[in-house]
């Protein structure tokens, strides 16, 4: 049987469940893209399973905290660097040839590469004071920005495979990073770098090796054009998302806020059961969105398909819960007797990974509208945040690790609940182009 008739009878019996009608063309073919991210997803995600349990197990709570607050870090060192690739994906994906994607794609990628730069000039001339304020060292600080660096340039270089609904590659590519910053921390563990710096130069390796092979790839697309019109377009849009991006790459100060109220050890089993929960729950979103965003950014009709996330939320929540819990069991398993299990933090970790999962698909549909819905993004990325920090100031010193995730919950609830208020802005809205989907199913 071919993959896409399997994949359409595998998807169609609980869509016509929940949905009372026939799948459409439109649909089978998101189905398909998400199918093929799937695979190359879930199997990096197996792989990154195995580094993630390996390097608690090894690095144990300190320095397994140390490496969590560098990626925390350095994803909010890394917004200022790729502020442009959300809007490259959404007018790219919109293009109407090949020649103007190469302009809106060539252009993002100068944007990204002169912000990089700036950025980084800016937070190493800033280093001592930031240091300070967040709480680390100079060396914790200096990883947090060549991470932010490296993943700002895989995620640009990945994503944008996204534009052409080439799933193939993009789940291959990720899962080739996962593979390598596997293999990379082996030989650094067999070469007895037990240290979280083993840790954190597997990371980088992994994403500039990936990164440099997409761009073999992507070739053709990137060229040192720089289109004035599509440089204002996604400025213009940037201005609007750029608040709302600021408090969504913050929203992971719990872990800074625990390393100053607690301690780094308490970020590290913190960050035992955020992995196997919300990061699960992430996995299972950049499954979703890979071809969900470019899909909803051609969507003549997005209030249809609000509508359906709408009916869907209740049988993912009954499904995806469960899962959770079991997940973050069995990584405490292979985690060792340095992590002790809580049932309860467990439940709750659960709870917030779901949470983040519908803000997050709630969050990329009114983004895929453009500029008005990145309005509505940004004012509820800027709630969630004040949310999160104003509460974890009080909780965290009180419950430590109970008191962040019930903070989590409350933030990421009550952002969505803010998005839901705003569904108008979907309304009669009306793409450049067709919802057709195309690239190598």
């Amino acid at each position: 049987m071919p993959f896409k008739e399997f994949a359409s009878r595998l998807v169609s019996l609980p869509y016509e469940m929940i949905f009372k009608e026939r799948m459409s063309n439109d649909v089978i073919d998101l189905a398909m893209g998400t199918s093929h991210a799937a695979i190359g997803t879930l199997f990096g995600a197996l792989i990154t399973f195995v580094f993630t349990i390996l390097a608690a197990r090894i690095l144990g709570p300190a320095n397994f905290g140390n490496f969590n607050l560098i990626s925390v870090i350095g994803a909010i060192f890394g917004l200022s660097m790729g502020l442009s690739v959300l809007p490259m994906i959404l007018y790219a994906s919109r293009a109407g040839d090949d020649s103007e994607q190469t302009r809106i794609i060539s252009t993002a990628y100068i944007q990204i590469a002169l912000l990089t730069a700036a950025s980084v000039i800016i937070l190493v001339l800033l280093s001592s004071p930031l240091s300070k304020i967040l709480g680390i060292s100079i060396t914790l600080y200096l990883f947090a920005v060549v991470c932010a660096v490296t993943t700002t340039f895989f995620g640009l270089t990945l994503n944008s495979f996204r534009i052409f609904f080439k799933m193939k590659t993009f789940s291959v590519l990720n899962a080739a990073q996962s593979v390598v910053v596997l293999l990379v921390f082996l030989a650094f563990i067999s070469s007895d770098m037990r240290s979280w710096q083993s840790a954190a130069y597997s990371l980088f390796i992994s994403y500039i090796a990936i990164s440099l092979i997409s761009l073999v790839y992507l070739r053709k697309y990137i060229t040192l054009r720089f289109d004035r019109f599509w440089s204002k377009r996604i400025v213009h849009y940037i201005q609007f998302a750029i608040p709302g991006s600021i408090a969504g790459a913050c929203m992971g100060v719990d872990r800074i806020l625990l390393n100053i109220f607690r301690t780094t050890a308490t970020v590290g089993i913190y960050s035992a059961y955020f992995l196997p929960s919300i990061t699960v729950a992430l996995m299972l979103w950049t499954i979703v969105n890979a071809a969900f965003f470019p899909f909803a950014s051609r969507s003549r009709d997005k209030g249809s398909i609000l509508v359906k996330i709408n009916k869907a939320a209740p049988y993912v929540a009954i499904s995806l819960v469960p899962l959770f819990v079991l997940v973050e069991r069995i990584a405490f398993f292979f985690y060792g007797r340095q992590y002790q299990f809580s049932w309860e933090i467990a439940f709750f970790f659960a709870l917030a990974a779901i949470s983040y999962f519908f803000y997050q698909w709630y969050s990329y549909l009114l983004a895929s509208e453009g500029p008005r819905g990145a309005q509505v993004n940004a004012r509820s990325s800027i709630i969630a945040f004040v949310v999160l920090f104003s509460l974890d100031v009080v909780l965290i010193p009180l419950i430590g690790i109970l008191g962040a995730i019930l903070t989590l919950i409350a933030a990421y609830l009550i952002g969505a609940f803010y998005l839901t208020l705003h569904r108008q802005t979907l309304d009669g809205s009306l793409a450049e182009a067709p919802p057709t989907l195309s690239g190598d199913r």
